[in-house]
């Protein structure tokens, strides 16, 4: 180890001072350049390179992989606090089931004045065994209109209904999203001839 330990610190020396063979001399070497970078203030704990490599073309998929990891957590969590009201139901008219027709669904605040409270949500077409869904419903108040399209075996019998067998909106029954219900049945009533 003497031969060796010039510009050795004497802390260094103590650290191999209880082995039996000594570090070959190339460990010495690299000791000693460690060091001597340390001491004139040339050594970063900070390995620059591997920051740099990161933008290598090589590289450049983990930062697009981090960014489409947070864009897909952002997502999941504005899907987790978007509504989850449902209405669902299924039309019938003459007690048969009506499968030529539109649901169609309104937001209302107030039914006494429509043009201001009434609102159109959305409609949905009536499937082969007369069911409609409206999904992802913000929480109120709707109205649930049937219409009967005119290919339709019931109609002109039948032409419109509103949820509660109502042919006018203003005698609707409204639905309500804080009390849910599991189904909402619109019976279409038959227009009678005046």
């Amino acid at each position: 180890m003497e031969e060796n330990d010039h510009n050795i610190p004497p802390q260094v020396r103590e650290l191999f001072h209880d082995f039996e063979a000594e570090p070959p001399p190339q460990s010495w070497d690299l000791i000693r350049a460690r060091l001597t970078g340390e001491q004139s203030g040339t050594h970063s704990p900070l390995n620059w390179s591997h920051l740099v490599g990161w933008f290598q073309p090589m590289n450049r998929l983990y930062p697009v992989l981090t960014v489409a990891g947070l864009v897909l957590i952002a997502l999941f969590i504005w899907l987790g606090s978007k509504p989850s009201n449902q209405i669902k139901g299924q039309a019938m008219a003459d007690q048969a089931k009506l499968t030529r027709g539109t649901a169609y669904l309104f937001r209302t605040h107030d039914r006494v004045s429509p043009y201001d409270s009434v609102r159109f949500f959305g409609k949905k077409e009536l499937d082969s065994t007369g069911h409609f869904a409206f999904h992802r419903i913000p929480s109120g108040s709707y109205l649930l209109r049937i219409h009967v399209h005119p290919d339709s075996p019931h109609y002109p019998k039948y032409k419109h209904g509103y949820y509660g067998e109502q042919l006018q909106w203003n005698q609707a029954t409204l639905i309500h999203t804080d009390h849910p219900q599991e189904n909402y049945p619109v019976r279409v009533p038959k227009l009678t001839s005046k």
